[in-house]
């Protein structure tokens, strides 16, 4: 490769050279390549050299990644380093029925790996200007989206194969096999650009490979808050990872107060208000944003899927920049985005799974242990797990810390995951026998680790006997074909299942007068709201009562052991919808903000693909208008007689009911009563009647606006 890309990546990140990784791997630039190296240890660097290299030819280079956040962390970081150079970068990960015409002006994009599997489903044009795609964590094939993982690959070396393909890891136990698979060649290293201790802390004491070291135990046996209070003597920063999210909320609060001692003034200023905006997330906070607020305060934060995203950006930005000093995570923060810290603090080994206490897998261990060591502010990481036994050490030492990454293996072979990606195949392959797809089989890594399709293809059959009952194939003999509705199932990226559940729901309510908890299980009763919310102790009777009302203009199965559950999360949305405030719904449902409003993004794409499935069988139009109205209701939590108002600027659920109550029902209303509706929102009504061209000059109230000091 040219010298100047060398020059242009080192100049871009700082650096006085490539580091033996990016070394190694740029001998490879151009061609397939696995890389499995450390966390920090400049992965990422090695997608920058090969995108250079392919723009210069002319070529698009796409990233992917499991997750929103990490997409978004890497899109900002490279974009902002090279956009001088002129290269245009985009971004999606949003709708997945699209196909992303709009993406063909892009030199290098960005995209979560069920994107980029629903932008092929449609086959743009573009697909063929694609010179390198870019697989972060690819020891995913092994998780749980690991079948759509494995068949994207597939299908992109077996439709493209010029395409050339980087694979990125911290952690895999079998990289050997992984880039025979694919062709490539392997840097694999233990090289970290900051070294990493991992020690066991037993009591006061931690033992590191290096030696012992004694804490200072100021409360009584507060182990955990000595090994804090002494990364925060020396100035430093920690993530504390507990095994639930109730233990990360309960340690944060716990400790804020030691934390606080060692805030500067200009510190306690900025988390002032930073705390306020993160307590104002919401137009009503939550009792789980009063806590945060009431944390971020004194310098520590809970970090968990149950918050807000907004929330979770800005801790993660005040942690960087050293205002934070203590989080404490779910482990979903170590598979995420980069946010490394002095020292890493693993709680325990155990966690709660299906009803009993289980070891962490050791891949995860390795995630959580790799956050510890921050480049260009640290000469070391630390990594530190607390076990409570003393007999614990030495098993704990063996079973993680000299331990070796797990061989990662195919999720294909598993029927949920195989029926979720077979029409996608036999669409984009024109595939039209058994006889093909067997072959097609051969091209996974499936195959590539068995070596045999006997089982798999025993599998197949029974799906396709499935899909043929929905009505999704056609076949015969060895013949199949994709029907109509089939290929629009497989474009609207849904499970197969949940569609069928869908059809037979739109048909179990045709020409009936419906409920609108009997909609809202129509949405619920998919494999895309997974997982679901538990089911309270005592609240079984109530649900099953609930489910009697409604059975009859509802298509479901009594075995369906999520049933209850389902008909749990409808009567949460209808709380939503009915407006019920969301410190209520997330108290009454068990739930959390951020859950809640995860839920709400699900059904609404849900709600998307029943408009879509009802136009594409010619459904009750009765009906379809029933569930184009319901969208705009989830979307805001609204009942119907707000919809009008809350699709305003700046007017949500709580403005809108306050602008209704007071006898303003729609935006005539507003024109009549310029000063009435500035009475009622505050001074935040400016810009929504500069939106609806409203002239209105008298002196600008203070906002009404509930603030979280008032809580």
């Amino acid at each position: 490769m040219g010298i100047g890309i060398i020059e242009t990546v080192i100049r871009a990140n700082n650096f006085t050279s490539l580091n033996p990784v990016q070394e190694h791997a740029s001998k490879h630039i151009g061609k397939n390549l696995v890389v499995c190296a450390p966390t920090a240890s400049g992965k990422t660097t090695v997608f920058e050299m090969e995108l250079l290299h392919f723009a210069g030819l002319g070529k698009k280079s796409i990233y992917i990644s499991p997750l929103k956040a990490l997409t978004f962390e890497h899109y900002n970081n490279i974009k902002s380093k090279y956009k001088y150079l002129n290269l245009r970068f985009g971004i999606a990960t949003g709708d997945l029925d699209s196909s992303s015409k709009n993406l063909s002006s892009y030199d290098v994009l960005f995209m979560t790996y069920e994107k980029l599997d629903s932008v092929i489903r449609h086959a743009p044009d573009w697909l063929s200007q694609i010179g390198l795609v870019c697989i972060d964590e690819i020891h995913e094939i092994d998780s749980d989206r690991g079948a759509t993982l494995e068949v994207l690959i597939t299908q992109l070396r077996h439709n493209y194969p010029d395409i050339v393909f980087l694979g990125l890891s911290a952690t895999i136990g079998n990289p050997q096999a992984l880039s025979k698979w694919l062709g490539s060649a392997l840097v694999k290293s233990n090289y970290r650009p900051i070294p990493l201790d991992i020690g066991i802390a037993y009591q006061n004491t931690i033992y590191f490979e290096s030696g012992k070291k004694e804490l200072e135990v100021t409360s009584k046996e507060d182990y955990l808050g000595a090994l804090v209070e002494d990364v925060l003597k020396i100035g430093k920063q920690a993530i504390v990872f507990c095994n639930s999210r109730s233990n990360t909320m309960n340690f944060s609060a716990r400790y804020k107060l030691l934390v606080k001692k060692y805030l500067s003034e200009k510190e306690k200023e900025t988390l002032r208000q930073k705390a306020k905006e993160i307590g104002e997330t919401l137009e009503s906070p939550t009792k789980q944003c009063l806590a945060l607020y009431s944390c971020v305060l004194d310098g520590t934060a809970f970090h968990h899927a149950g918050l807000v995203y907004k929330q979770r950006q800005v801790i993660e930005e005040e942690f960087r920049k050293g205002n934070i000093k203590v989080i404490f995570a779910t482990p979903t923060l170590a598979a995420g985005i980069n946010l490394p810290a002095y020292r890493v603090i693993i709680t325990t080994v155990y966690r709660f799974s299906n009803g009993s206490m289980v070891l962490i897998p050791v891949n995860e261990f390795h995630q959580m242990s790799g956050r510890a060591g921050r480049p260009r502010y640290d000469s070391k990481g630390e990594a530190v797990v607390m076990v409570s036994k003393e007999s614990d050490i030495q098993r704990v030492y063996n079973s993680y810390v000299t331990a070796q990454p797990t061989e990662i293996e195919s999720q294909l072979s598993k029927p949920g995951n195989l029926r979720s990606v077979l029409l996608s195949i036999i669409l984009l392959n024109n595939i039209s026998t058994t006889k093909e797809l067997k072959e097609y089989i051969t091209k996974t890594f499936y195959f590539f680790v068995f070596g045999n399709y006997k089982a798999l293809m025993e599998i197949v059959r029974e799906i396709i006997d499935e899909f043929v009952d929905f009505g999704f194939l056609k076949r015969n003999k060895e013949n199949i074909e994709l029907t109509l509705l089939g290929k629009k199932v497989c474009l609207l990226y849904i499970d197969p299942l949940s569609a069928n559940n869908i059809l037979n729901d739109l048909k179990a309510k045709a020409g009936k007068p419906t409920k609108l908890i009997e909609l809202l299980f129509t949405l619920c009763n998919t494999s895309e709201c997974y997982p679901y919310i538990s089911v309270k102790r005592g609240q079984e009777d109530l649900l099953i009562s609930r489910l009697e009302e409604i059975k009859e203009n509802i298509y479901f199965d009594y075995e369906d052991i999520n049933l209850l559950e389902k008909i749990g999360l409808s009567e949460l949305l209808l709380d939503w919808v009915d407006e019920l405030p969301e410190d209520k719904i997330v108290e009454k449902h068990n739930t959390t903000p951020g859950q809640l409003q995860e839920f709400v993004n699900k059904v609404l794409w849900i709600n998307h693909c029943v408009l879509e499935l009802a136009k594409e069988n010619k459904s009750d139009i009765k009906l379809y208008r029933e569930y184009l109205e319901l969208e705009t209701q989830l979307k805001y939590g609204v009942k119907k007689e707000l919809l009008s108002l809350v699709q305003l600027k700046n007017i949500g659920r709580v403005r809108g009911r306050k602008l209704f109550n007071s006898g303003i029902k729609g935006v005539s209303d507003i024109k009549k009563e310029p000063e009435r509706f500035i009475s009622v929102v505050g001074r935040i009504g400016f810009e929504t009647l500069k939106e609806l061209q409203i002239d209105y000059q008298k002196s600008r109230p203070e906002s009404t606006q509930t603030g979280i000091t008032d809580y």
